[in-house]
């Protein structure tokens, strides 16, 4: 059965790596003709834009930045929710990416805004699962806003449709990231974290912020600007302006969602650890909302399937082969089967 993506993100910096590994994957199953017939083959659906990094309209011209540089401009892009499921001031705590998400600095080319599909990305993500029923697969890297949206507009018209989900976002040990408890996808927007935790019947992959920042001493800025940055495809190009002037002052290197878009694409090098628990989101905490609680007592229908442990020997590769500078021989490995 042909697998479909559609690729849900608020691009900043970690989502353009994780959208470059994508499409990488995607067209070596073009090109490699011993890949031709594996059951792991995907074709990317769709981008669906959601505000989070920076607002909307940055989402999308750093969308469409990634994709000229990597000259994919057939993928049709969408834009999604600007406001969140439960109204208040929307408010982006740190900046990490710049007011736009992407470093602030002047790009020198502009892009063609016409390449926008006019229709809404959360109508969009329904009509596809409509199309290819079980077939299309989520990747939600940013704030879940669409896919919450999507749930409550179509119930399980969507969600009995739906494939195989996969969410960079919550803490499964209450550590966060953008408030004290906190991971910054779930503080965002915590009534979509909890309506799509809520919904799912069968449970979903996690990989959450901690098994991030367990492994962000391991690749260094000196790795990453040295080796990575030496690359000469234009997205590395891109992707260079775009951090160099955001790390300044950091000696690690780290990028979430490509974490998480290598976990999907190579589990088996690149998942170590995980556990099956019910998790949701809390909605009231004076000190915990958007927190991801789990339910340790194991007295609840089991949700989330949570991602504890990487191998980041070789994500590391599997970087080195997105920006084209070396790592493992990935080619190989894309035949093997999928979370």
């Amino acid at each position: 059965m042909v697998r479909y993506v559609v690729y849900d993100c608020d691009v900043g910096m970690d989502d353009a790596w994780g959208l470059m590994m994508l499409i990488k994957a995607e067209e070596a199953y073009k090109i490699q003709s011993n890949l031709a017939e594996s059951p792991a083959k995907f074709e990317i659906l769709a981008i669906t834009c959601v505000q989070g990094n920076a607002d909307l309209d940055n989402a999308v011209l750093n969308t469409l930045r990634v994709l000229d540089a990597v000259n994919r401009n057939d993928i049709p892009v969408y834009r999604g929710c600007n406001n969140l499921m439960k109204k208040r001031p929307w408010n982006i705590p740190k900046y990490f990416g710049g007011r736009d998400g992407f470093g602030d600095f002047e790009h020198e080319k502009s892009v063609d805004l016409t390449l926008v599909r006019p229709e809404h990305a959360v109508n969009a993500m329904y009509e596809l699962v409509c199309k290819y029923p079980n077939q299309v697969e989520f990747l939600l890297m940013g704030p879940l806003t669409n896919f919450a949206m999507c749930i409550s507009m179509y119930g399980k018209k969507f969600l009995d449709k739906v494939g195989k989900i996969l969410v960079m976002g919550g803490n499964y040990r209450g550590k966060g990231n953008s408030t004290k408890s906190a991971e910054f996808n779930f503080a965002m927007d915590p009534e979509a974290a909890h309506i799509v935790l809520d919904n799912v019947d069968t449970p979903l992959t996690i990989l959450p912020w901690e098994t991030c920042e367990d492994q962000s001493h391991v690749i260094t800025l000196d790795w990453r600007f040295n080796v990575v940055g030496a690359g000469r495809h234009p997205f590395v190009q891109l992707m260079n302006h775009v951090e160099g002037n955001l790390f300044k002052g950091n000696k690690r290197w780290l990028a979430c969602d490509a974490m998480t878009v290598a976990a999907y694409i190579f589990p088996h090098l690149v998942v170590k650890e995980k556990q099956t628990h019910q998790a949701a989101c809390e909605l009231d905490g004076t000190h915990t909302r958007g927190q991801m609680v789990i339910d340790h007592l194991h007295e609840e229908k089991k949700n989330a399937i949570i991602i504890t442990a990487v191998n980041v020997d070789h994500y590391q590769k599997i970087i080195a082969w997105t920006a084209g500078v070396g790592g493992l021989h990935m080619e190989r490995e894309l035949g093997n089967t999928f979370i």
